[in-house]
């Protein structure tokens, strides 16, 4: 029976999953048992095969059509074949996640909690539900303040590490420039309601000097397609290994989501110089106000995202020499230290 030091449990081989675990098992033994190998709304460069750890899939194809019996049969099969301090959970909605809370001793559960405060709801039956879970949990790894005030709401009385991060994003080479803004924006992400497109759509049909680059697929495809003002671009998607060149061939990064519990692309746009216009219900805008690195704005308020857009250009020079200075390597090494 080998022993671990940290098992991981979490949905999918994300790549900015795979890549943080790559870094922590330089210094510790793990494990990690991923719920199934693929997602129908993800595509193919969303999980990687480069693993530098041990690990094993418990549902091979869509994550969304496995087995939930099968699921947990393999999952309570293989924990109980391997000897470990603690075991990490990626969440608490799904069953697998409950079988570890419940079925495990407490002082070796520990939950990386990515729900923000933004999203989630902390009253009646629904909070209930999550301090029964949390009353198994003895350690929470917040990704930022957001998931650190869902915890906090939900009177969790454990440890509480703050990661500043869900994960690393795929690091490739980068231009050092010295930015001027040349009127060109970008979105990155899926094309969903959620994401609040529509307005940001509606903001740039009212700038008619600049011009919007959207990247992503999704369900909103053909509706955004059918009200594209002459200055927004659909892209449609674009391979991992190739987002580098679109983001430095942009000014300005805007993620305008109604709810986002965290937002990896901002630190994707963060690392190739890009200040960043972030919606107030996104979990990593701390990263924005932290670094000085560009501006938020309220989501349901039209104003306030023109407001955002206009304060951005006007003190552009300023914003992109802040966000040249952020030192990814340092936030990524402090992300590690906090699983080890």
């Amino acid at each position: 029976m080998k022993s671990y030091d940290t098992v991981f449990v979490t949905h999918l081989p994300a790549f900015y999953k795979v890549n943080l675990y790559n870094e922590i098992a330089k210094k510790r033994q793990i494990f990690v048992i991923f719920i199934a190998s693929a997602s129908v709304i993800r595509t193919k460069d969303f999980t990687p095969t480069d693993f530098a750890f041990d690990h094993c899939v418990l549902n091979e194809g869509a994550f969304e059509q496995r087995s939930k019996l099968k699921s947990v049969l393999g999952l309570y099969q293989r924990l109980k074949t391997i000897r470990y301090r603690q075991v990490v959970v990626g969440g608490w909605d799904l069953i697998e996640f409950w079988l570890i809370a419940w079925l495990f001793p407490k002082k070796s559960n520990a939950l990386a909690c990515e729900s923000s405060v933004y999203e989630s709801n902390t009253k009646g039956l629904v909070g209930l539900i999550k301090r029964s879970f949390l009353s198994r949990i003895a350690r929470v790894y917040c990704s930022g303040q957001a998931q650190l005030a869902l915890i906090e709401a939900l009177s969790f009385k454990g440890e509480i590490k703050k990661t500043l991060g869900v994960g690393i994003f795929n690091y490739t080479a980068k231009m050092v420039l010295q930015k001027t803004f040349q009127g060109k924006c970008l979105y990155v992400g899926r094309l969903s309601p959620e994401k609040n497109l529509e307005a940001l759509i509606r903001l740039f049909a009212g700038f008619p000097d600049y011009h919007l680059t959207l990247i992503g697929q999704g369900p909103l495809e053909k509706k955004l397609q059918a009200i594209l003002p002459a200055n927004v671009t659909l892209v449609g998607h674009v391979p991992n290994e190739a987002l580098g060149a679109w983001y430095q061939s942009h000014d300005i990064f805007i993620l305008p989501s109604l709810k986002e519990p965290w937002g990896l692309v901002v630190e994707e746009a963060l690392y190739y110089g890009l200040p960043v216009i972030a919606s107030e219900q996104v979990g990593a805008k701390e990263l924005v106000t932290h670094y000085q690195a560009g501006q938020l704005f309220s989501p349901g308020n039209e104003q306030s995202f023109k407001d955002a857009l206009s304060g951005c250009v006007e003190h552009f020079a300023r914003l992109a020499e802040n966000v040249q200075k952020i030192d990814f390597k340092v936030r990524d090494k402090a992300q590690v230290n906090q699983y080890l």
